[in-house]
């Protein structure tokens, strides 16, 4: 870039470029209000641009413009302007519909002049919801946890409500032998109670006989 020169206005802090052809505008004033209306001290005699469209402010040698209410708005880099921000030479400033750039040599540390480039790239990436899209494991990789079923699997206990006798047994080998006998029916069948009251009788009297036979 050329070293700034000297009008008759002031020192040259920086030049406003119309894109895709038109006359340079020299920036001579550290604030500068652009508008249609001939106090301006940039008029731009366009149907699109208000009164009072947007200012420019020169802060520790960046410049930084902010819109100032205009009908059609004032964007950079094709985002529009909601509070002051600093214009790089590199960046895009659209007037409503009028593109621009500011030619300049910026000062300030490295850091802060780079900041913006990395506030555009993180707005550009992927917004990650989670640890294992991070680490770049989709859904469907994701490790379940074995204790529970899968939504396309029954419950155990539904499951095994409706496996088949015949299922459960081949499962766990316990086929019946064929040598299988029942248990017998008891010995004594009380049907009544006198006859409880003679089996009772019969255990005192087998009592009492081993007590004497003891004596």
């Amino acid at each position: 870039m050329p070293q700034p020169t000297t009008t008759a206005k002031g020192k040259v802090l920086g030049i406003l470029k119309p894109m895709g052809g038109g006359d340079p505008i020299p920036l001579t004033k550290a604030e500068i209000i652009i508008g249609r209306r001939r106090s301006c001290d940039i008029c731009l005699d366009f149907n699109n641009i208000s009164g009072k469209h947007c200012q420019l402010r020169l802060i520790n040698s960046v410049w930084h413009a902010r819109d100032l209410g205009s009908t059609n708005g004032t964007s950079l880099n094709g985002m529009a302007l909601t509070s002051e921000h600093n214009v790089l030479p590199d960046d895009e400033l659209s007037i409503a519909s009028h593109l621009y750039t500011i030619d300049y040599e910026p000062g300030g540390p490295d850091a802060v002049l780079q900041m913006q480039d990395v506030i555009d790239e993180a707005a550009s990436e992927p917004r990650r919801h989670s640890l294992l899209e991070l680490a770049g494991i989709e859904d469907e990789d994701r490790p379940r946890h074995r204790g529970r079923p899968t939504p396309t699997q029954a419950p155990p206990a539904a499951a095994e409500r409706e496996r088949p006798a015949a299922a459960k047994e081949a499962v766990f080998g316990d086929d019946i032998p064929q040598d299988f006998k029942p248990a017998p029916k008891p010995i004594a069948a009380i049907d009544d109670d006198d006859d409880f009251l003679k089996l009772i009788e019969e255990d005192v009297k087998k009592a009492s006989n081993k007590r004497e036979g003891r004596k």
